[in-house]
């Protein structure tokens, strides 16, 4: 009966290896998807920004084609679409920051555990 009471332990620990290593990947899995959704996020957030600085640059084309351009900043500041467009800008700027940081605790928390060795049986 030795042997097979060896068999059943050798199974047991090859059953435990195999837990351990799907349960490994399985966070893994979850830990890059989780950064690809905020990358994605961090993406929207991106083109956002582009589309508030389009908005800035043609408004000041549109006041330059008219000759209105005022001589002093902060007047052109004072208009409402770009005084609108900035604030949001700054806010989107925030965003940014945020879910890089978050892409950043996302791979921080999962690091792999060191590997332990198992007793052999020979």
């Amino acid at each position: 009966m030795a042997i097979w009471e060896d068999i059943v332990v050798s199974l047991e620990k090859g059953a435990r290896k195999l837990a351990v290593t799907a349960a490994t990947f399985a966070e893994r899995v979850k830990a890059e998807i989780t950064v690809v959704r905020l990358r994605l996020r961090r993406d929207e957030v991106q083109s956002r920004i582009d589309e508030l600085h389009r908005t800035i640059g043609r408004k000041v084309a549109d006041l330059s084609s008219k000759a209105a351009i005022p001589k002093a900043g902060e007047q052109l500041l004072r208009d409402e679409d770009i005084a609108a467009a900035l604030a949001e800008l700054e806010a989107r700027k925030k965003d940014i920051e945020d879910l890089n940081a978050e892409i950043k605790n996302a791979f921080s928390e999962f690091e792999p555990e060191p590997a332990q060795k198992e007793e052999t049986i020979v």
